[in-house]
């Protein structure tokens, strides 16, 4: 197996799996097929995109009890990559499975699959502590048991880590499985989580398995498959899903979407362009008498999925992958929470984010401030002035970037920008104070942001200009106050400073060359 990755933004990345019957694109969705009734087929794949497929082993073995075990390949009348699960969603359903650990090790090896998985214990929602502490261990039982009996080294095999809500018993069971040498590790448990809406507590048992787990392999959360989770579940370092919940919608009359989903009888008419929507209304598809209409609805929601998928690949090679989670974010009050729960990692986020990408950002408010590049830019601000104790020329941020080429205030910038004397510092929305030494820095100067905000959002601004001010040490002050927000640091940095280190000046009234004589004064004053 190889795993390679093309392209990265926040926890997500884009890569190319490779198995002994082909390789796909990641991040990707298995779509969970029922081995005993095949409704879409391989054509119906290639077109949407699909080049793997999942099934479930125990129910394929259960169902030819007697019979000797052939390719899955040929059972699904599918020739490309085949995942197959071991039964332990059964366990969590019905609370065990008429199979061994190591037998179904053994019956996925003789069906051929390419990617296979243990039979661990699931963990499940409602376990208490204990419970969750020997599903952990058994499953690292099982997995040294399976490791022990299995013969085929061409097929990937995934190592699933437990744990459930118990965030300890998580990383304690990702610290054991990274020890054994799994293709893919993988994060069960998840289910109930997403029926409860608990993306937050989703989003923290990710990060505890993901912290210990090799960074080098394919990270799979068993059961996700609504097209709304997929930017936030990605954006953690999720490259893998598996789901049924497109057919299982589909037959309960559901239509899913990027921003959730719909029932058929509460539809006029299809917003879709697929080509499973295209030509028809819900109202026909709810009349359908025989199966296509189930089987055109499965259809839509697959086309969704891999819609949403590629959407979310596009914004990792655009950089922009948290402006996809905010869009996304204001769909349903649980992303909202999600995506809160997500910024609390900026600092995870950070790390895996490139210095530099192909396109800039936008700065949408509030929400933008805990993006990996914000928390970049503001580590680098203690260090980014070195000399102290000079006389600091504020001026506005705002209209043209980078700051000092504003044709408002380019002159006074240009006037004063290699004196020995001065420290120019500009106030912007988005980025609070930013020094000239980064106004030019990746990704000041390609930040699309507005120029206006409201009350509190200036205030909390203008606090981050002050603060930043004070550490400098600074003999005076200049400030050129411009607009609201120049009149929300004047208020705060009125706080901050003596009337005697401080100077104003009025930017609305005083034309350039006026601030350049004043500040020269303050100069010939000041030595």
């Amino acid at each position: 197996m190889s795993f390679q990755v093309h392209g990265k933004d926040l926890l997500g990345r884009i890569g190319i799996i490779k198995t002994k019957s082909g390789a796909f694109a990641t991040p990707h969705m298995f779509p969970v097929l029922d081995p005993h009734q095949r409704t879409l087929g391989k054509e119906f794949f290639d077109r949407v995109g699909i080049h793997a497929v999942m099934t479930n082993a125990y129910l394929l073995k259960r169902g030819r009890q007697g019979l000797n075990p052939v390719d899955v390949h040929g059972t699904l009348e599918y020739p490309g990559t085949v995942a197959t699960d071991s039964g332990a969603y059964q366990i969590l359903e019905y609370g065990q499975v008429g199979v061994t650990p190591e037998e179904i090790v053994g019956y996925q090896e003789k069906i051929n699959t390419d990617i296979g998985v243990i039979l661990d214990v699931p963990t499940g929602f409602r376990s208490d502590p204990s419970r969750a502490r020997w599903t952990v261990d058994e499953t690292v039982r099982r997995a040294d048991r399976a490791l022990e009996v299995m013969t085929r080294n061409d097929i990937l095999w995934m190592g699933p880590v437990q744990g459930g809500v118990h965030l300890k018993e998580v990383e304690r069971s990702a610290r054991e499985m990274a020890k054994r040498d799994f293709a893919i590790y993988a994060l069960g448990s998840p289910t109930e989580l997403m029926e409860t809406q608990r993306y937050d507590v989703l989003v923290d048992m990710i990060v505890a398995a993901k912290k210990v787990l090799p960074r080098g392999k394919p990270f799979h959360l068993f059961g996700a498959g609504h097209p709304v989770l997929f930017p936030f579940l990605v954006a953690m370092g999720c490259d893998l899903f598996d789901s049924a919940a497109y057919a299982l919608y589909a037959r309960a009359g559901r239509y899913l979407t990027s921003e959730g989903t719909q029932l058929l009888g509460d539809m006029v008419e299809f917003v879709c362009p697929c080509p499973a929507c295209v030509g028809t209304s819900p109202e026909e598809v709810m009349r359908s008498q025989d199966k296509t209409g189930g089987t055109r609805l499965a259809q839509h929601n697959l086309w969704v999925c891999f819609s949403e998928l590629r959407r979310v690949r596009e914004a990792i090679r655009k950089g922009r992958l948290w402006e996809l989670l905010e869009l996304r974010s204001n769909a349903h009050p649980a992303l909202k929470e999600c995506f809160n729960r997500i910024s609390q990692y900026a600092e995870i986020l950070e790390r895996s984010t490139p210095a530099v990408k192909p396109h800039g950002i936008f700065y949408l408010g509030s929400s933008s401030d805990n993006r990996p590049e914000k928390v970049r830019f503001v580590s680098k601000l203690p260090g980014s002035v070195e000399e102290r104790r000079k006389l600091v020329l504020v001026l506005p941020g705002r209209w043209r970037r980078p700051f000092h080429e504003d044709p408002r205030y380019e002159s006074v910038a240009k006037a004063f920008d290699d004196h020995p004397k001065v420290s120019i510092c500009f106030y912007s929305l988005a980025w609070g104070p930013v020094p000239i030494e980064l106004d030019e820095t990746f990704p000041i100067a390609q930040t699309e942001s507005p120029n206006a905000g409201d009350t509190v959002v200036l205030r909390e601004k203008a606090k981050k200009v002050s603060e930043f001010l004070q550490r400098l040490h600074p003999k005076s002050v200049v400030l050129v106050s411009d607009g609201d927000y120049g009149r929300a640091v004047t208020k705060e940095l009125s706080k901050t400073f003596a009337k005697r280190i401080l100077t104003i000046f009025n930017g609305e009234r005083l034309k350039p060359d006026a601030i350049v004589k004043s500040v020269e004064r303050k100069l010939i004053r000041n030595a």
